[in-house]
């Protein structure tokens, strides 16, 4: 059994047990079609039923479970993957950071350069990582994630910040499917980010948003090949784990 949740500065349980069990979903821990019984998860989370009841009400609502009828009772299951979320999602982050690095495009020259620099850094290590085998789905997924969050939170209010990151773990879930395949291509998308990344330097804004745009929008198509091959697979037995 894994240990405890218990409250903390970092947050209540209810919501420590929320992000855990979103963190489960997004890296495939719980993979699509897998049940989530809610016993179950205050079993081996360590807390009562109260707050994770309270967590599942969210991921229901956040489309992560989907409720589905079996005669008279009624399971949660962990969403599937489908194309039609994938051309959804990436046209909303794609806007989203098209907003974002406008932003950035309009700071300094010093700060532009630094910004650059970092990204320049990340995408090689993405790239390094992207070719190494077998490769690491979480160090893939951490490492887009990074890249996209140095630009997107340097100018980022609060409102951006909080739609973004309800978008963004959405997101995430695929980026981590995607990263699992061998043959899923990497190379597409660490040239698509140097394009940002000169753009920024430049501090072209029409450049960079253009840059953005196009990347998630090729992006799309990528991931929603590696999604439709996927569902024409045999069902595999469901493997959860907690940790």
């Amino acid at each position: 059994m894994t240990s405890p949740i218990v409250e903390s500065a970092h947050g209540s349980i209810p919501e420590r047990t929320y992000e855990r069990l979103r963190d489960l979903i997004i890296r495939g821990r719980i993979p699509a079609g897998a049940r989530v019984v809610e016993a179950e998860v205050a079993l081996q989370f360590g807390v009562s039923r109260t707050p994770v009841r309270e967590a599942l009400a969210r991921l229901i609502h956040e489309r992560y479970l989907v409720p589905t009828s079996t005669g008279r009772r009624t399971q949660l299951v962990v969403a599937h993957f489908t194309s039609d979320d994938v051309r959804e999602l990436w046209g909303i982050i794609g806007a989203l950071e098209s907003y974002a690095v406008a932003r950035v495009t309009a700071l300094s020259e010093p700060k532009r350069t630094v910004i650059a620099d970092d990204l320049r850094e990340l995408n090689l290590d993405l790239k390094a990582e992207s070719q190494s085998r077998p490769r690491d789905p979480d160090k893939l997924f951490e490492l887009q994630t990074a890249f996209h969050l140095r630009f997107v939170y340097e100018t980022a209010g609060s409102h951006l910040r909080s739609i973004y990151d309800a978008v963004r773990p959405q997101v995430q879930r695929y980026e981590w499917i995607y990263g699992t395949r061998s043959e899923s291509q990497y190379q597409p998308s660490t040239n698509e980010h140097m394009r940002i990344i000169a753009a920024i330097r430049l501090g072209d804004a029409a450049a960079a948003q253009a840059s953005v745009v196009s990347h998630w929008r090729k992006a799309a198509v990528r991931t929603a090949k590696v999604i439709e091959e996927l569902s024409r697979q045999p069902r595999r037995k469901l493997r959860t784990s907690f940790r």
